[in-house]
């Protein structure tokens, strides 16, 4: 669209027009501003979601790492990191998120980590024994937990 407003500028009066094209530009700073400026309200929105799903954890669901149960529920958990994930990128507030975003990474990390290393199915490992697959099922029980909390601390630290 800037380059359509740019060809308009240039077929009409460039005088006007010309003045009419830094504003776009001094807007621009601003729309980021108000995005920054609008990030913390994203754990108004993610962080009673979080929580929930913190407080949703079912005793004893992953306390073999690989069983069906487990599987579905870190899923489930995996998926809503993956949806704040998301909506701090629509946000553009990547900068306002900087723990978040690290604590996100893991969960992806561990994520990627249960599958690759056939975790899933495993009915020999559990959470408790001090696994490899144990501690990936770990960071994805208290990734929802853990995004609560760092974007509450990204918040506090940005204003």
């Amino acid at each position: 669209m800037l380059l359509a407003g740019g060809c308009s500028s240039g077929d009409g009066g460039g005088d006007g027009k010309a003045d009419a094209s830094p504003a776009p530009a001094t807007s621009s700073p601003a729309a980021v501003e108000s995005e920054t400026a609008a990030a913390p309200k994203l754990s108004e929105e993610w962080g009673p979601k979080l929580d929930a799903a913190t407080d949703s954890s079912k005793p004893n669901v992953c306390k073999e790492v690989g069983s069906q149960p487990c599987v579905d529920h870190i899923t489930e958990l995996t998926e809503l990191v993956y949806d704040v994930r998301d909506a701090i990128d629509t946000a553009g507030a990547t900068v306002v998120y900087p723990k978040t975003v690290e604590a996100i990474g893991n969960v992806e990390d561990a994520s990627a980590s249960y599958a690759e290393g056939g975790c899933a199915g495993s009915s020999e490992e559990t959470l408790a024994d001090g696994s490899v697959c144990g501690g990936y099922v770990a960071t994805l029980l208290l990734g929802p937990a853990t995004l609560s909390m760092t974007m509450t601390t990204d918040e506090l630290t940005a204003s």
